[in-house]
């Protein structure tokens, strides 16, 4: 295992090996080693697998900071964890506190790493999961987390402290369960209310649902506001399109499904849309404007798997590339900040194999395209507002 350091500006690199180890069980050792963060001294955290220091069989795990300005590795944390072969490790992941969480598959412990002190221990479960679900659901900080049980969702807090049990929903529910907010103020949990697969739009393990309520909560699990569908309107489902950066807001949709083409996954029809507050429940219309420029103050809408949209609060209007290219092969990716000076995205074509990056500038509405002849990788990130880079280490000047 290795960590390859870039420096984009300069347009070089460095090359630090972590790990040379010959193992058994990939799949195992995978789920965990990797890195997970930085320390407040700008250390790069990693999971380390090496050989036993016992000499016994089997993986020793690690925790250990990188300085990548010069390559100097220290141990935080030696034999941090155990080798849970043949079983492997959920995701984990470290909160702005500096505590990194490591979270085993099957059997749900839970360890906790100050990467501070170096100490570890467990947390009080277990916190299983069903395959090839993940069933942890951290906050943006990383301070909170949902699990899905059998019979209830629970919410913890960043020392394990169990602060809320809610009952399971009445049908089917999103995967993963929760949206936190930007900001890990507030979650939303958006569901079914029956078991009716013609609430289902695909998916095998987790279904692919189009919720007909939408219940929020807030950092201490308590509901601030729910809402539903409006069949008596003819709008039978309702989305939640994601969350603006000061987290209490965000954008509902209600619309209903079309069933016209036999065999094909039903379309999303007679949308309208609305600003949400959901903590005082207040419903504010939104109107499509016909082009971004439309939109005096636009703000970004950040979403796990809605379309990209863009909203003025002021104004009561939102803007979506999707819905004026009107191109179904097009996936919409945000890049810049929700509320960034510029509003930046990407968009990939999987039919024509290319990916385009857009800059727009509110103040003077110029925008800038950048088209490249290759779809490129996933999870792609911006740096420094003029490159960006995918998770193949593809990286790509914008205009």
């Amino acid at each position: 295992m290795d960590v390859v350091a870039v420096n984009p500006k300069e347009q070089t690199y460095s090359l630090y090996p972590v790990a040379d180890i010959t193992v058994k069980d990939n799949y195992s050792v995978d789920s965990i080693a990797g890195a997970y963060g930085f320390t407040k001294q700008d250390q790069l955290v990693l999971v380390q697998p090496k050989k036993r220091e016992d000499g016994q069989e089997g993986i020793q795990y690690d925790v250990v900071a990188l300085d990548l300005r010069n390559g100097r590795m220290k141990t935080i944390a030696a034999n941090a964890v155990p080798d849970v072969s043949p079983s492997f490790y959920a995701r984990g992941w470290m909160n702005n506190s500096g505590y990194l969480y490591l979270n085993s598959y099957s059997d749900g412990r839970l360890w906790l790493v100050d990467v501070l002190t170096g100490e570890v221990r467990r947390i009080e479960g277990p916190f299983k999961h069903e395959w090839p679900l993940y069933l942890v659901t951290p906050s943006p900080d990383g301070n909170l987390f949902w699990h899905e049980q059998t019979d209830s969702f629970r919410l913890y807090d960043r020392n394990g402290k169990e602060l809320k049990v809610i009952p399971p929903t009445l049908g089917y529910h999103s995967y993963p369960a929760f949206e936190w907010s930007p900001d890990s103020r507030f979650a939303a949990l958006s569901f079914t209310l029956s078991d009716s697969h013609d609430n289902v739009l695909g998916g095998d393990e987790a279904y692919i649902i189009a919720p007909e309520a939408i219940a929020f909560y807030d950092e201490k699990g308590d509901l601030t506001w729910d809402v539903q569908a409006k069949p008596k309107e003819g709008l039978t489902h309702v989305d939640w399109n994601g969350w603006l950066a000061k987290g209490n807001e965000g954008v509902l949709s209600w619309y209903r499904l079309d069933r016209a083409e036999k065999g094909a996954v039903p379309r999303k029809i007679d949308r309208t849309y609305a600003l949400a507050n959901v903590m005082t429940g207040q419903i504010t219309d939104l109107t499509p404007a016909k082009k971004l420029e439309d939109l005096k103050s636009p703000v970004a809408v950040v979403s796990r798997t809605g379309p990209l949209l863009f909203v003025d609060r002021d104004e009561g209007l939102f803007w979506s590339p999707a819905e004026e290219m009107g191109n179904e092969d097009r996936n919409y990716i945000l890049l810049s900040k929700p509320e960034g000076p510029q509003l930046i995205w990407a968009a990939r074509d999987y039919s024509s194999e290319q990916t385009a990056i857009s800059r727009y500038n509110p103040v003077n509405h110029a925008t800038s395209v950048t088209v490249f002849n290759e779809p490129l990788g996933e999870g792609l990130q911006l740096v420094d507002d003029t490159l960006i880079v995918d998770n193949k280490m593809n990286y790509r000047w914008i205009h």
